[in-house]
């Protein structure tokens, strides 16, 4: 595993695991992100201390974000991305924010549209009614989850999302508020490479 962009001792507040310290699941997942991504990010390094407990929340949280549990959803990929990013926007998590409007832009296509998006998705004309529907509702859920109503329900049911998709959503928003507290108390370090991307993405 090639050596990070940022020192150890940067990425978090707390003991950053090496890598002899790390479970074996989480090992083979820094090794595939790796290959695929060409670096590990910093939460991901920051989480590892958590041991088998994060083993237990990335395999909860990878499957909601990519929909890659074989499961028949009527959530989209980009639906999903675009939730993550509204939560993390409204937490004003730095790394957070960095991460997901990254990985928006990847599923857009376009930079600066999701830069867009996290700055107000309402003033995006772009996105879908679905869209802007799924966005107030992970807002509505991250500020004050009581004044979810069975009304913003039944809109995205007339929207064309499923019960399980809409569970889904909301599930997709809560874990997300879970990891966005979990690096703003960490104060994770945004990885380098991120914005590398993006600029190289804006001066293209």
């Amino acid at each position: 595993m090639s050596a990070p962009a940022s020192t150890a001792a940067a990425v978090s507040r707390l003991h950053v695991p090496s890598s002899e310290e790390l479970t074996d699941r989480t090992r083979r997942l820094f090794e595939a992100t790796e290959r695929t991504g060409g670096f590990v990010p910093n939460w991901l390094r920051a989480f590892a201390l958590g041991g088998a407990d994060n083993d237990r929340l990335n395999a909860y949280l990878f499957p909601l974000l990519e929909g890659s549990d074989g499961r028949r959803s009527t959530l989209t990929a980009r639906e999903r991305e675009i939730i993550a990013t509204v939560v993390s926007v409204e937490n004003r998590c730095p790394y957070c924010h960095t991460l997901h409007i990254d990985g928006l832009a990847r599923h857009l296509g376009d930079h600066h549209l999701a830069t867009r998006i996290g700055l107000d998705h309402r003033e995006v004309d772009e996105l879908t009614e679905r869209e802007h529907a799924l966005a107030e509702l992970a807002t509505t859920i991250t500020r004050a989850p009581r004044e979810v109503t069975r009304e913003h329900l039944d809109h995205l049911r007339e929207l064309g999302l499923d019960d399980a998709g809409i569970y889904e959503a909301i599930q997709i928003a809560s874990v997300i508020n879970a990891t966005n507290r979990i690096s703003i108390a960490l104060a994770v370090l945004p990885d380098p490479e991120t914005f590398d991307a993006q600029n190289a993405a804006l001066n293209s």
